[in-house]
């Protein structure tokens, strides 16, 4: 338990909450992370169900990989349900999007900046927000394949937290 503005906060930890190196996987969500929760499923919905407000935290960090290239996503993140989410943290559900493509500061005017997909250090971040949907519980990423290109990438995963 910890406080957001005085406020007791549910954290629910998992196993993958590490910053972890992604290389070495060229196909579209060919690496995968599953994430193991600390309490069972049934238990998260039923805290998330009696809080007003849930979040994580979702970070990707890459070099020369992308999130997305037009119609086609190369990371995404499942949902509890085992859907394939195609937007990211500080995005609008459904939107395709990363934070920075929802107010058009994204590297390249892309919809992400790792889109960008070039031969610097780049990241979309966020906060996902949905409890009908959350928590994360895979996480998928590809356009790292170990080429002159030197594609990689790293994500991070943070608690699920609960309040209100």
């Amino acid at each position: 338990m910890s406080s957001k503005n005085g406020v007791p906060v549910t954290e629910i930890g998992h196993d993958g909450e590490t910053r972890t190196l992604v290389d070495g996987y060229e196909q579209q969500g060919s690496y995968t992370r599953n994430i193991k929760y600390g309490i069972s499923m049934q238990d998260i919905v039923t805290i998330m169900n009696q809080s007003k407000n849930c979040e994580q935290f979702i970070k990707y960090e890459c070099y020369h990989s992308l999130l997305h290239r037009e119609s086609i996503s190369y990371g995404w993140w499942v949902s509890r349900q085992g859907t394939q989410m195609n937007y990211w943290g500080g995005a609008a559900v459904d939107s395709g999007k990363c934070a920075c493509g929802m107010n058009n500061t994204c590297a390249g005017g892309k919809k992400c900046n790792c889109d960008k997909n070039d031969k610097k250090w780049r990241a979309d971040s966020g906060y996902l927000t949905d409890k009908n949907i959350l928590p994360v519980t895979e996480l998928r990423f590809g356009d790292t394949g170990s080429g002159p290109r030197g594609e990689k990438g790293y994500h991070t995963l943070g608690k699920l937290r609960c309040w209100g």
